[in-house]
């Protein structure tokens, strides 16, 4: 998979954060990226198999599956050494499609010390969406996933959405409520979202198991927090300061 390590500068080994893009990618958070790289902080930012280039077959199962090989590599020694990775520190971001993944790799990973969610998809809440007849399918997944082309490969919204709806796998993102329950976790949503990615259902699950640290943070803007960018930047640096007992920098500082 095709990835970049924006290394933090220094021979201590520094808390390392995996950042998760949504589908299709346009938006990858790396804003995010440099500025937790400036306050000493590790981020790998890759492309699932079979998107932006990345060899392989996109599926949206399979891009978690490439999210908990993304920890692994984190946590290889060679790797850990290459990087100054302190892997007792390791975190995981995640927007729309992508924090349904990290959602999904910190509940299966015990290692995980924190989890941070952006605008989080639940896709199980597009079901009845595409419950449609036949003939109306393909405009029903276009008007969901409607800038998918091209950038997934050979993988578009019809497949997509086809995915969702079969038999075998569980779409809904509350579902990681009970492996997440004791991490520090961090979910940021905007007011002008789509209801699927409000992350309410998980919200709901988190306070029924009575997740002893939870944030949620909603910010007047759009899914790609178009004009909050600098305020999600601030939220998510202080938020990890606060739980890796860094001295707090300015996050538009240069």
């Amino acid at each position: 998979m095709n990835g970049v390590m924006y290394a933090a500068a220094g021979a201590e080994n520094h808390p390392t954060v995996l950042n998760l893009h949504g589908t299709p990618g346009n938006e990858q958070n790396l804003d995010i990226a440099q500025t937790l790289r400036r306050a000493g902080y590790n981020v790998l930012s890759f492309h699932y198999r079979g998107s932006w280039g990345s060899p392989g077959k996109f599926t949206q199962a399979g891009g978690v599956d490439d999210s908990v090989a993304a920890v692994d590599f984190l946590e290889d020694p060679v790797v850990a050494a290459g990087f100054h990775i302190d892997t007792k520190r390791i975190f995981v971001i995640g927007h729309s499609y992508g924090g349904f993944a990290a959602a999904r790799v910190a509940a299966a990973r015990s290692n995980i010390a924190g989890l941070l969610l952006i605008a989080p998809w639940n896709p199980a809440q597009d079901i009845p969406l595409f419950t449609v007849p036949p003939e109306k399918f393909a405009a029903a997944a276009h008007s969901i996933f409607d800038d998918d082309e091209g950038r997934m490969g050979g993988y578009t919204d019809v497949d997509m959405a086809k995915e969702i709806l079969a038999p075998g796998y569980d779409w809904r993102l509350e579902t990681s409520a009970e492996g997440i329950k004791n991490l520090p976790i961090l979910i940021v949503s905007a007011k002008y979202d789509t209801p699927d990615d409000q992350g309410t259902e998980l919200v709901a699950a988190l306070r029924h198991l009575h997740a002893a640290d939870v944030t949620t943070i909603t910010m007047d803007t759009d899914h790609p927090f178009s004009d909050h960018r600098i305020a999600l930047q601030e939220e998510i640096l202080s938020w990890l300061q606060q739980r890796t007992s860094r001295p707090a920098i300015n996050a538009n500082s240069r």
